[in-house]
């Protein structure tokens, strides 16, 4: 067993486990990497996957995950008899499913990791957003494919983040600041100017700011939807 971090807005939801692992793990006194990277040993990978889901007190020996490209495509887990190494193959960010008996995740360092729950439907997406994945809008396409795929109503979601890089130490220059300064004229909220050619980004607030819209434009969306079938 190792400690988990827990997402308190997720913690009130009795039908969803989750967790965020630390970055290290200890073994017979031994102080380990956990999930140390995608292109890590398979065989460690498996060691490590099994550990944290005996730590979540999950029987299932198996993580459904995807490879992760910094884009944003959301891969959508329908067949529970797929193989994982199919899952895995898929190149996506985020993964969205209503099968409650096949465990998602996505790996970040210093990427913020997002869980979206949905309590009306039973419904669970999970997403991988770092700075790229976040410019291109990948929480929000996690939000919009859950009311597509699952008719879940945006307003019923409930979205959390683990822990993240902050803007106390994420550090740009102004090619990789512009797209946030040009996306909101609120940015000031989210990037800081230290210097001529030095900014700083909060990437969990900048997520937290595209979550809010998101949901506000899928729940239009989805209320055109609802209105068309009346």
């Amino acid at each position: 067993m190792t400690a988990l971090f827990f997402i308190d807005v997720l913690k009130k939801q009795p039908s969803l486990v989750h967790g965020t692992s630390p970055r290290c793990h200890v073994i017979n006194g031994v102080r380990k990497p956990l999930f140390c990277s995608e292109k890590s040993d398979e065989k460690l990978l498996l060691e490590d996957q099994n550990f944290f889901l005996h730590s979540l007190e999950i029987g299932k020996k198996v993580l459904f995950r995807v490879t992760q490209v910094h884009g944003n495509h959301v891969y959508v887990l329908k067949d529970s008899g797929i193989p994982v190494s199919e899952v895995g193959r898929c190149e996506a960010d985020a993964i969205i499913t209503h099968i409650p008996d096949c465990p998602i995740v996505v790996l970040t360092a210093d990427c913020v990791p997002i869980i979206i729950y949905d309590p009306i439907k039973h419904v669970v997406g999970v997403v991988h957003a770092g700075r790229l994945g976040t410019q291109k809008r990948i929480l929000a396409n996690t939000v919009e494919a859950l009311s597509r795929e699952y008719d879940s109503n945006p307003k019923d979601l409930i979205v959390g983040m683990g822990p993240a890089i902050r803007g106390c130490c994420y550090e740009l220059d102004e090619s990789c600041a512009l797209p946030f300064i040009k996306k909101s004229p609120l940015c000031s909220e989210f990037i800081n100017q230290t210097g001529e050619n030095k900014f700083f980004l909060d990437l969990p607030k900048v997520n937290q700011f595209e979550g809010y819209e998101a949901k506000r434009l899928a729940w239009h969306e989805y209320f055109r939807r609802t209105q068309e079938c009346m």
